[in-house]
C-alpha cells in the first residue's frame, strides 16, 4: 500500500523544533557518508518569457522549467525524488515520492508546498544555530513575503530575537508584514526605507526574495561578528548577496556539489578571480558531523548558502509519513506490481 498525503494533512504533524530536527538528521547522515544526494536538475521549457507565471530567474529563451531533486538517506529509512513545475499557468507543482529503504517499497507520494515552506526555514534556522554568534540578535530581514514569515518563526527556535528591522520593495505589504508578525511573535518588528536601515547594528541577516542583483550593499555591514543566510536565489547568473560580502565572509553552502552548479554568489566571484573554490568553506552536512569548525575565533562574518536541497526533502518527508502512518493520516492505494508480463 502506498499512502498519499495531502498539503493540509500534513500540517500539524510535526512543529518546528521537529523540522529543524529532522533536517539535522538527514544532513547529519550525509556529512557522514552514510547517504547520498542528488542536486537539483533543472529542465528549461521552452518560449517568451513574458508568458511566465513566476516562474523564478529564467534564462534566454525559457517561459518555465522542469525540476528535480533527491537524496538517499538510509539511516532514516528512505529515499526519494522530489518532482516539480515551476513558471506554468498551474503555478507551482511539486510532489515528493517517498521510498522504504529497508524493503525497497514506494511508502508515499506526497504534496510538498506545505513542508518545503518550514523544511526551507528549518535549514536556516540549522546554520543560525551552529554559525550566529550567541546572545540576543538583532534581525535584518530581506523580503516580506510566504517564507519570510517562516523564517522568523524559526529563527525564535535558535536564536533570542530582539528586534527585526524588514526590508522589502513594497512599502504597504512590509508594513503589514511587520504588523502581523509583532502580533504573532511578540517581537519588536519595524519596517524599514532602506537596505542600510536593515542591517544597522544586525547579528543575522536573511535574504529570501526572488531579486536576481545583490539586495544590500556589503560595505553597510555592520562591523561585528554577524551571520547571514541566503535562502532566495539558485541559479548561477543571479544573487542576492555581493561579492564584497562573499569575499570577506566564511561561507558554506547547504550541499557542495549543488552550490557550486547553482549558486551565483560563489559562481560570479570565482569566474572574476575574486575567490578559488577554496574560499568555500564546507557545506550543511560537513558542519553537522563535525568535519569542519563552524565560527572560529576570528570569525567575523560567515554566510550560508542554500537553494534547497533533496537532503532536506527527504529528511522531513520520512519523518512525516511516519507521523501519518503512526495517527492514520492520508489514502492508501495500491499499485498492481508485480507484474508478470505475456506475449
Amino acid at each position: 500500500m502506498v499512502l498519499f498525503l495531502r498539503n493540509h494533512e500534513l500540517r500539524g504533524l510535526m512543529d518546528l523544533p521537529e523540522y529543524i530536527a529532522a533536517v539535522e538528521d538527514g544532513y547529519r547522515e550525509i556529512g557522514n557518508g552514510a547517504g547520498a544526494a542528488f542536486p537539483r536538475e533543472n529542465l528549461w521549457i521552452r518560449g517568451d518569457e513574458s508568458e511566465s507565471r513566476g516562474g523564478g530567474h529564467l534564462p534566454a529563451g525559457s517561459k518555465a522549467s522542469f525540476k528535480f531533486k533527491g537524496a538517499l538517506l538510509p539511516g532514516l529509512g528512505g529515499a526519494g525524488l522530489n518532482a516539480y513545475t515551476a513558471g506554468l499557468p498551474g503555478g507551482l507543482e511539486t510532489y515528493m515520492f517517498l521510498f522504504d529503504t529497508n524493503t525497497g517499497a514506494l511508502a508515499a507520494v506526497m504534496e510538498v508546498l506545505y513542508f518545503d515552506w518550514l523544511k526551507t526555514a528549518a535549514a536556516s534556522a540549522l546554520a543560525t544555530r551552529y554559525l550566529a554568534p550567541a546572545g540576543r540578535s538583532v534581525v535584518a530581514l530581506f523580503g516580506t513575503g510566504r517564507h519570510a514569515r517562516s523564517q522568523l518563526y524559526a529563527l525564535t527556535q535558535v536564536r533570542d530575537i530582539q528586534r527585526v528591522q524588514a526590508y522589502s520593495r513594497d512599502a504597504d505589504k512590509r508594513r503589514a508584514f511587520c504588523q502581523r508578525m509583532s502580533a504573532e511573535l511578540d517581537i519588536d518588528l519595524v519596517p524599514v526605507t532602506s537596505p542600510a536601515a536593515a542591517l544597522a547594528d544586525a547579528d543575522i541577516v536573511t535574504t529570501i526574495t526572488t531579486s536576481p542583483v545583490p539586495v544590500f550593499n556589503g560595505a553597510d555591514l555592520p562591523d561585528k561578528a554577524l551571520h547571514i543566510n541566503a535562502m532566495g536565489a539558485h541559479y548561477p547568473w543571479v544573487r542576492e548577496i555581493d561579492e564584497r560580502t562573499v569575499v570577506n565572509s566564511r561561507v558554506f553552502v547547504d550541499e557542495m556539489k549543488q552550490g557550486w552548479a547553482e549558486e551565483g554568489e560563489i559562481i560570479m566571484p570565482l569566474e572574476a578571480g575574486a575567490i578559488d573554490k577554496s574560499h568555500v568553506v564546507g557545506d550543511l552536512g560537513a558542519l553537522v558531523a563535525g568535519r569542519v569548525p563552524a565560527r572560529e575565533s576570528n570569525s567575523r562574518w560567515t554566510l550560508f548558502l542554500s537553494g534547497g536541497t533533496g537532503i532536506e526533502d527527504v529528511a522531513v518527508a520520512a519523518q512525516l509519513y511516519q507521523r501519518a502512518v503512526q495517527r492514520g493520516i492520508g489514502t492508501e492505494f495500491k499499485f498492481n506490481q508485480p507484474y508478470a508480463y505475456e506475449l
